[in-house]
């Protein structure tokens, strides 16, 4: 099977180590077996301004074919308290100005990707071998309430996390149960059905 290439703009290291491990996941789960998915980060700080400026510059790359397209592309901002719609419809559309001919997922975790994190508690307790139930705020737009969230419930465990829980992100990405969270939020639910609908369109084109 020929290699599949994921490209990534993101905004920062939580998104990072979580969404590659999810989408690593979703591939393997539909029967991409993981040495043939090669996940290349094109951009993964900055936040919400530097994703759009490089993924820019790569749009205009492909169209003036300096670059080429990517098997699938996966570009995410945090909403922000703006909402899922309008922030995906953001991207989407400057996507679509560019008219780049390859697949594309968008993950828009509402308000944080912390929230994500968080969606899951059994998810969290087994990534994290602890007992300790992490709580997960209602939601509420306020700046930092699902990044302090985290950092909570990662010090009741005892644990030492510099990075406020990223570094745990691929751990809780690979254990949480999708349809719980997809529950939770509506934001997942609908990102990992773009997934699961994109890499199983590569599949069906490796046949």
């Amino acid at each position: 099977m020929a290699e599949i290439r994921v490209g990534y703009f993101l905004e920062d290291i939580g998104q990072e180590n979580f969404l590659t491990s999810l989408v690593a996941r979703v591939a393997q789960q539909i029967g991409l077996p993981a040495q043939v998915v090669h996940h290349e980060i094109r951009n993964a700080t900055g936040g919400r301004g530097t994703v759009l400026s490089e993924l820019g510059r790569f749009l205009r790359d492909v169209r003036r074919e300096r670059d080429r397209p990517y098997d699938l592309l996966v570009v995410a901002i945090d909403g922000n308290c703006h909402g899922y719609q309008e922030r995906r419809e953001e991207i989407r559309t400057f996507v679509a100005r560019s008219q780049y001919p390859g697949l594309v997922v968008y993950a828009v975790p509402d308000p944080h990707i912390e929230r994500w994190y968080l969606a899951d508690p059994h998810g969290f307790q087994q990534a994290l071998e602890t007992a300790i139930v992490p709580q997960v705020p209602a939601y509420k737009c306020e700046r930092g309430r699902y990044k302090q969230a985290l950092r909570d419930a990662i010090r009741q465990t005892g644990i030492i996390a510099p990075l406020g829980g990223a570094e745990y992100g691929s751990d809780i990405a690979s254990a949480l149960d999708l349809y719980t969270v997809g529950k939770a939020d509506t934001g997942f639910k609908h990102f990992i059905e773009e997934l699961q609908e994109g890499v199983s369109s590569l599949m069906g084109s490796e046949r």
